[in-house]
């Protein structure tokens, strides 16, 4: 064997390259920037990522009981399951602003919540859904909120999802808050949302029960595939206003809001006070859409399902590097995409996808040096957001009567009554 070092005797070579199995990393992770002023700073040092579940009950007694962190863990649980989070606890300052300021960090210096971006890194978890509960809401001197802002950055860097509060006291300020808005990796939710606090009835932001619907739903079905909307949201007892909600109906104030690229809750049963007056009863979260201008992006779980394709592929060919650049290894390759793509299509995550090879895309002096470009395509699989029937008449039915009678009235008058009407 003249590629071979002599050898007198046997041996076995590794010749082989074939297909893998790709496994999709966990996407339901929690990551938010929190206020915790009790805190044991041992364990939730400021603008350090820390990861915990939320059984693990002495990193959640090292919280303290005050601030952000810990109504992040009560939304979770409500909901009766248990979920990995990662926290970026950031010091109150003197006011709201200093502690916005704190929240935001640097992107720099990876404080605040650009912490949450090294966490991969730091403590092995990458967050999937980005929060800051209590100061992503309203806009700021008419202007974009700068939490908000911070969050849409990490998203997009990490093909997450961020969920913002809007915080408006009605529907136009909500418009407003949305227009300053155009990621895909975004998902906005209005009201916030009544909860029990000791012996009072307090409102609070609801991105962190929005975000647990997600890890809910995730759980359920298997994966990021499906949208969170309609599903009953526990541990909330209304919404801080009324919203509008009228079965069969278009004009109210929830389509108003998800058309626009915002969710919200509704009542499983519409109710009415004296003169009309609609009740804040709302607890199923209600709506499927990212505020993505581009309406190929604009389903939440579409989005969700090809961040997951893509970062699977980035994270599951360590081993086709520097292997020789070998039909075989390429078809190796192929293959572990294609068996990949059919997993997702047996789940219905996609209806579909296939892998092929471009001739075009690989000329030879790319091959030369060693890069392989392989194509795929998918479409991922859209929830059923707007199910219409429509309702017609059909006079040709008229026709059956008329045989019947017609029927009744051949047959001859001694014939049982009984057979009359079989």
């Amino acid at each position: 064997m003249a590629t071979a070092a002599f050898n007198h005797g046997t041996r076995v070579v590794d010749a082989s390259s074939e297909a893998r199995s790709l496994e999709v990393a966990d996407t339901s992770s929690i990551g938010a920037c929190v206020t915790a002023p009790e805190a044991d700073t041992d364990v939730f040092a400021p603008a350090e990522p820390v990861a915990f579940y939320t059984h693990e009950t002495d990193k959640v007694a090292a919280l303290g009981a005050t601030g952000t962190a810990l109504d992040i863990v009560n939304a979770v649980k409500s909901q009766g399951i248990e979920a990995q989070l990662v926290f970026s606890r950031v010091e109150e300052g003197v006011d709201a602003d200093a502690t916005m300021a704190n929240m935001v960090g640097t992107a720099a210096a990876m404080t605040g919540l650009h912490a949450l971006s090294y966490a991969r890194g730091h403590v092995g978890v990458e967050p999937d859904l980005i929060i800051a509960p209590g100061y992503t809401a309203g806009r700021i001197e008419d202007a974009k909120n700068p939490v908000a802002d911070a969050i849409e950055q990490i998203a997009n860097k990490l093909k997450a999802i961020g969920i913002a509060d809007t915080g408006g006291p009605d529907a136009d300020a909500s418009l407003a808050y949305r227009a300053d808005f155009s990621s895909r990796y975004m998902y906005l939710v209005d009201p916030f949302v009544r909860v029990l606090s000791g012996t009072d009835i307090i409102a609070k932001p609801a991105s962190g029960f929005v975000a647990s619907m997600f890890v809910k739903r995730d759980k359920q079905k298997g994966g990021p595939y499906w949208s969170p909307s309609n599903q009953d949201v526990l541990g909330i007892l209304g919404t801080a206003r009324p919203i509008t909600y009228f079965s069969g109906e278009i004009d109210h104030e929830a389509n108003k809001l998800n058309e626009a690229g915002i969710a919200t809750f509704i009542p499983s049963r519409l109710v009415q006070g004296v003169g009309g007056n609609f009740s804040a009863n709302g607890r199923i979260l209600w709506g499927n859409r990212t505020t993505s201008e581009d309406n190929l992006w604009a389903f939440v779980n579409v989005v969700r399902t090809r961040a997951a394709i893509e970062k699977t592929l980035i994270d599951g060919f360590r081993w086709a590097n520097d292997e020789n650049l070998t039909a075989q290894h390429i078809l190796a390759v192929m293959r572990s995409v294609q068996a990949f793509l059919d997993e997702l299509k047996n789940a219905t995550a996609i209806l579909g996808g296939n892998v092929f090879w471009d001739r075009d895309a690989n000329p030879n002096a790319n091959l030369r040096l060693g890069k392989l470009r392989v194509e795929f395509d998918a479409e991922e699989t859209p929830p059923l957001e707007d199910l219409i029937f429509g309702s017609r008449r059909n006079e040709a039915y008229f026709d059956n009567l008329a045989a019947d009678v017609q029927r009744m009235m051949s047959v001859s008058f001694e014939t049982p009554i009984s057979d009359l009407t079989n």
